[in-house]
């Protein structure tokens, strides 16, 4: 009985030693929360779920700060030239000199026009991030198309492959941060 009871209480040490690893050491590596003190300032500034804007970050970039995209897009949350310097223009800060390779600056912008976008498309998430993928106004347009959408809120029908496959990985992406971070 006693050595059983050795046997059972070794595997669930190991089995404990095998979780906080996974959570400490291969979590940040899989689902990372990097720029956390730019994410957690702004999301909260903007009443935007933690999860939804790592979320974006994760499927634009994947964290490179760097990063810029064929379509000209920059930065952490891939925001293109026009829409920085027209958000910038709205939260007040100097056109001039916008960098967006800067991760403050970037993700302050990018959650900017999330909650624009939210407020835009009233509230409903995947119009929004389709927004944010294809354009406010192509989704403008699809809303009024009743082939795309029967009510105008909501989209039935995303007629581009690509903003349709990224808004199921955002929405992937935010619900696993959401479990694995509790947020």
């Amino acid at each position: 009985m006693i050595r059983w009871f050795k046997k059972l209480l070794y595997r669930l040490l190991v089995i404990c030693f095998l979780a906080a690893f996974a959570y400490l050491v291969l979590l940040p590596r899989v689902l990372p929360r990097d720029y956390a003190e730019y994410v957690e300032k702004y999301a909260a500034e903007y009443q935007l779920e933690e999860s939804l804007v790592y979320a974006v970050i994760f499927c634009e970039s994947h964290f490179d700060k760097d990063a810029v995209s064929p379509a000209g897009a920059i930065g952490l949350m891939q925001v293109t030239e026009e829409t920085g310097l027209w958000a910038a223009g709205q939260v007040g800060l100097e056109q001039e000199t916008l960098n967006l390779k800067d991760p403050e600056t970037n993700i302050r912008l990018g959650c900017w026009y999330l909650k624009w976008l939210d407020e835009k498309f009233s509230g409903v998430q995947e119009t929004g991030l389709a927004a944010y993928n294809a354009g406010h106004g192509n989704v403008a347009k699809w809303l009024a198309d009743e082939e795309k959408s029967r009510d105008g809120m909501k989209l039935d029908e995303i007629p581009f492959g690509e903003t349709k496959s990224y808004v199921k990985r955002v929405q992937l992406a935010e619900k696993l941060y959401r479990i694995a971070y509790r947020f």
